[in-house]
């Protein structure tokens, strides 16, 4: 069972996911904002991060498929209520890729999102001529560490990086490695058409300064998106939760609403 942890005691369930070589506690100044103290929140520490396992069957954990597998085995103990799913980057593609998706969830907000498809790979959301190679490596320098934290976060202070950088390092190195190589392998899961299937409302959020994804590859999809739009978050880049909890609070609040 993956570890978590649940703040207050509201009538309505808000379940989030953090992303890559991160931990529940990117959330931090999300949950406590005051836009959200009325809700449960259940935040979630994905395999081979936080306090949750490392494993030792990585090949199986560690891909795509298989964090999407253990998502899914946790959220089965919330089926007895509706909940929305707030993810962000590696979070959003693993909420997108649970197959089957889970029928308590009411609404998906997706941050930063990174949704592959038969038609769109990896490399199609990134921007071209930025490295996320830190991201898939199980041992970085120092100096690719630093440049993917930059690229991650745009407005948070050095308190923040220096926190992002600690956790990166304290993540089963195995995880990233692994990730890279399912994600170089055409996905098993069309996560825009699952997505699609689910039939429920799917906010999508980018940071206005966003460095890493290409932000509109969305909108030629599908996609069932909330308002019909792509949200974009000012003075934010890829880790909105990190440079702009407030505004992010307010957004999840506003969206949670509108689903349960």
């Amino acid at each position: 069972m993956l570890y978590s942890e649940i703040t207050g005691n509201g009538q309505k369930t808000i379940i989030f996911i953090h992303g890559n070589s991160q931990s529940l506690h990117t959330w931090d100044k999300v949950i406590q904002h005051p836009w959200l103290t009325d809700y449960t929140r259940i935040m979630v520490d994905l395999p081979g991060h936080g306090r949750s396992f490392s494993s030792t069957n990585p090949e199986a954990d560690y891909s795509a498929q298989g964090l999407a597998l253990h998502l899914r085995e946790f959220l089965e103990q919330y089926s007895d209520r509706s909940y929305v799913l707030v993810g962000t980057s590696l979070g959003t593609s693993i909420i997108s890729g649970m197959n089957p998706f889970p029928s308590a969830c009411k609404g998906a907000f997706l941050s930063g999102a990174m949704l592959s498809s038969k038609n769109i790979t990896v490399k199609d959301m990134v921007q071209p001529g930025r490295s996320v190679a830190a991201a898939f490596k199980a041992d970085a320098t120092d100096e690719e560490i630093d440049e993917l934290t930059d690229n991650f976060i745009f407005r948070a202070d050095k308190a923040v990086k220096d926190h992002y950088k600690s956790v990166y390092r304290s993540t089963d190195p195995n995880l990233r490695a692994y990730l890279g190589k399912s994600l170089s392998k055409p996905p098993e899961i069309d996560k825009i058409a699952n997505l699609t299937a689910a039939g429920i409302p799917v906010a999508v959020v980018y940071g206005q300064q966003e460095r890493i994804v290409q932000t509109d590859y969305l909108k030629r999809t599908e996609l069932p998106l909330w308002k019909n739009q792509i949200f974009k978050i000012q003075d934010a880049g890829h880790c909105a939760e990190l440079d702009q909890p407030s505004a992010m609070a307010r957004l999840i609040s506003e969206f949670t609403e509108n689903c349960l």
